[in-house]
């Protein structure tokens, strides 16, 4: 509907309706229209004006009209700052602030820190003794076994490939914290006689150090049932039944025994006798020990060794050439010098000549042979 079909509607025509629509509009002031170009500014696009309410909302405006209409709302130019107007920014909306919560301070003692940083450090540790190969058995060093083997040395202690070093550290404090077998030691030493000492360390990584100190076997004794071995000061070292003393050697006669057990000391009634036959081959061992001559050893050589109540001494021996010969002394006093010059005698083929056994008497200032 154009302007002319709106004058005849509602019967204003020309210049006529012109003014009237001026007149009924009202004014705008200089506020309402800053306030206007203002808005307009800030939108970026003019506002449409509004048509009058009269208009009918089903008439559509013709499309043409429509694009000129636009095209002047682009063409128009902007609207001029009005200086004077003090513009009041949106309020903002203000921020709730939440309620403090103040949490309790927590105050941990140096002694507690200290607690907790040791606690720290003993897990650590224990996981890494736990799980690092450095503490598995790989090596085993043994040391000072003569009698003892290394396989039964290593039986007794329980030893085995592979096995966790820690799980045989024992006994007092002192051995856990020198990571020795204390329980086990004792335990070795209990059971075999043999074993006078012996001391087993962790020696890392993955070795295990074993130092025995032995007894010595110096003499046998006769039993009831058989022999004993004994050291020197008369501990049972071994028993042994049956009545062959072919390789039993040497051997003390005329002990009488009260009561005998492996690994105790053995009571002998005539101890004082026991005694000076001890001391009789400790003089022997000595003399081997201090010659240089020969291979041949008066101690393995020995057969038996017997005191008479009279306080004499018998000793029998082998010579090289496996004769017997029965040798008398008077007591064990210089019995050191006598056992050195016995056995540089036989060292000296001194006995080479003597097709049988026979018999030597030291008592005296000069030594007798005589043949049997």
């Amino acid at each position: 509907m154009d302007d002319n079909e709106l004058d005849k509607l509602f019967g204003i025509e020309g210049e006529e309706a012109e003014e009237e629509i001026a007149k009924a509009e009202p004014a705008k002031t200089d506020s309402e229209s800053s306030a206007a170009d203002k808005k307009e500014e800030k939108n970026g696009k003019p506002e449409k004006s509004e048509e009058p309410e009269k208009q009918e909302k089903t008439e559509e405006p013709d499309k043409a009209e429509e694009d000129v209409t636009v095209e002047e709302a682009e063409e128009e130019p902007e609207p001029k700052e009005v200086v004077g107007i003090e513009e009041y920014p949106e309020p903002k909306p203000k921020k709730r602030e939440l309620p403090k919560i103040e949490l309790p301070e927590i105050h941990i003692p140096r002694a507690g820190v200290l607690a907790i940083a040791l606690v720290s450090l003993v897990v650590l540790i224990v996981c890494l003794i736990a799980f690092l190969p450095a503490f598995r058995l790989r090596t085993v060093q043994i040391e000072g076994n003569i009698v003892l083997t290394d396989e039964e040395i290593l039986e007794m202690a329980g030893l085995e490939y592979d096995k966790h070093l820690m799980s045989g550290v024992s006994g007092n404090l002192w051995d856990v914290l020198c990571l020795n077998y204390g329980n086990t030691e004792k335990q070795i030493m209990a059971t075999n006689p043999y074993v006078e000492d012996i001391t087993i360390t962790i020696k890392l990584p993955s070795t295990v150090y074993i130092e025995v100190k032995e007894r010595s076997k110096i003499a046998y004794i006769k039993t009831p049932d058989g022999y004993a071995a004994l050291d020197r000061n008369g501990l049972v070292l071994e028993l042994e039944s049956g009545e062959d003393a072919e390789d039993v050697r040497p051997l003390i006669c005329g002990m009488q025994l009260d009561s005998i057990n492996l690994g105790s000391t053995v009571e002998i009634k005539n101890r004082s006798d026991y005694d000076k036959a001890i001391i009789v081959l400790g003089a022997i061992l000595a003399a081997d020990n201090a010659s240089v001559g020969g291979s041949y050893s008066m101690f393995a050589n020995t057969k038996e060794v017997r005191i008479l109540p009279s306080g004499y001494v018998f000793l029998t021996i082998y010579s090289p050439s496996q004769n017997l010969i029965q040798i008398k002394l008077s007591d064990t006093e210089g019995i050191n010098e006598d056992m050195e010059w016995l056995l540089y005698a036989i060292n000296a083929n001194a006995f080479d000549n003597v097709t049988g056994d026979g018999a030597l008497d030291m008592t005296g200032d000069e030594y007798i042979y005589d043949e049997y």
